[in-house]
């Protein structure tokens, strides 16, 4: 039975705006070994009212593309007990300031035997060469020693399953062992495998989580706490996840991120560069007045290396468009009526805008609405209906938004006479 299930892509709080743009289309200058980066202004946008812009690549740079982190143990490391979003992997990944793609590989019970065994296909198959760094984390023993395995075969599987997945090209972080509900014997062999991983791990591994240390979910009888532990005295709540995340994401955060050795620049193509900067999947940079095209160029380094260019186009328009009802109509009622409209802008624009156009009455109460986009700009148009209203006066009231995102200032407005 396959084991692995996928967090996908997830987006990160600790860097504002995180966005996975399409390919962009602009200049990219090659360098050696680099990658195509997916740079992006505001997220590919080809229009923006903001002269304050979103620029980046979500994590798939020229150097590198998002990490990979696999999550392997039992119910435990998946955040079983949790509620979505409060899980184990997904608070880690949350306060850690890289963009990753997760994959959880768990069973309910697993013992290191099976994780052994299925490693290969569960975890091995997910490195990938142009990831910012491959990383696994695992968590072994509590079934086993359930179970009465002896803390030493535990901690020898352990170091073999640990060489085999850097074997495969992944960092790996061990956690050690939470307590159980029923301490003797678990308890003694569960603290004299976790002494074993704090003496040791650095021969084996990359880091330890040592979320047993902790005080509020390590020492034996926190099982017990319901502030941390689920009713089974076995599973850690919403609140005992944030403490694992608390504790694991520092160690992750630490290890050898092709990331944190990148350095980064923007400028508007008019412009003067600014300074280099730790990488970053997006920032915000201001882009010159004025309305009209303008090209956001980023250049990246990996250990001051040579520098790889790429850049992106984004039209600025802060001007708003205006509505026009074309003519005042009268139609019987059971007839078809067409409200005819304009929408018009200052160029330079985008050449289309949705439109709105909505029947009210003469008090402005909404009885019809029909939503019209791509409506070419100054363009004469119109929607039809069979108006069936009661005879009678109303209104019909065009609104619009550009391309950009600017509404018009005024809307267009005109009678409609039901006989």
């Amino acid at each position: 039975m396959n084991r692995l299930s996928t967090l996908g892509r997830r987006v990160r709080t600790a860097v504002p705006v995180i966005f996975l743009a399409l390919l962009s289309a602009a200049a990219f200058s090659p360098a050696a070994g680099a990658l195509a980066p997916r740079f992006a202004v505001n997220d590919g946008d080809t229009y923006t009212r903001w002269p304050r812009v979103a620029a980046g690549d979500g994590g798939w740079s020229p150097f590198f593309t998002p990490g990979v982190i696999v999550w392997d143990g039992g119910s435990i490391v998946a955040g079983h007990g949790a509620d979505p979003g409060f899980k184990f992997p997904a608070q880690t990944l949350s306060v850690l300031p890289r963009v990753c793609e997760s994959y959880v590989s768990s069973t309910g019970g697993a013992k290191i035997a099976r994780m052994l065994a299925d490693a290969p296909l569960e975890v091995d198959a997910r490195y990938l060469a142009t990831a910012d760094l491959d990383v696994c984390v695992v968590l072994a023993g509590g079934s086993d020693f359930r179970a009465g395995v002896p803390a030493a075969d535990v901690y020898d599987a352990l170091r073999t399953y640990c060489a085999e997945r850097r074997a495969a090209g992944f960092r790996v972080v061990v956690l050690t062992v939470l307590p159980w509900r029923e301490p003797d014997p678990f308890e003694v062999t569960r603290l004299a495998y976790d002494a074993m991983l704090r003496d040791t791990w650095h021969e084996f591994a990359d880091g330890l989580a040592d979320i047993a240390a902790d005080d509020r979910i390590g020492d034996t009888g926190d099982s017990l706490d319901r502030q941390f532990y689920g009713p089974d005295a076995l599973h850690l709540n919403n609140a005992g996840n944030t403490v694992m995340a608390s504790v694991t994401a520092p160690v992750l955060n630490g290890l050898p991120w092709q990331s944190a050795s990148c350095e980064m620049r923007l400028r508007d193509a008019v412009g003067e560069w600014g300074d280099w900067f730790p990488y970053s999947a997006s920032k915000t940079l201001t882009l010159p007045a004025g309305d009209g095209p303008h090209v956001v160029e980023a250049e990246y380094r990996l250990d001051g290396g040579e520098p790889v260019a790429a850049s992106d186009e984004i039209f600025v328009d802060t001007v708003r468009p205006t509505t026009t009802a074309r003519r005042n109509v009268v139609v019987r009622r059971g007839r078809t009526a067409t409200l005819r409209f304009r929408v018009d802008d200052v160029a330079p624009c985008g050449p289309t805008a949705t439109a709105v156009v909505a029947v009210t009455t003469t008090r402005g109460r909404a009885l019809k609405r029909f939503v019209r986009r791509r409506v070419p700009i100054g363009k004469a148009t119109s929607v039809a209906f069979t108006c069936r209203l009661p005879k009678g006066s109303y209104r019909y009231v065009v609104t619009a938004r550009d391309t950009a995102g600017n509404t018009q200032s005024l809307a267009g407005r005109a009678r409609l006479t039901v006989r």
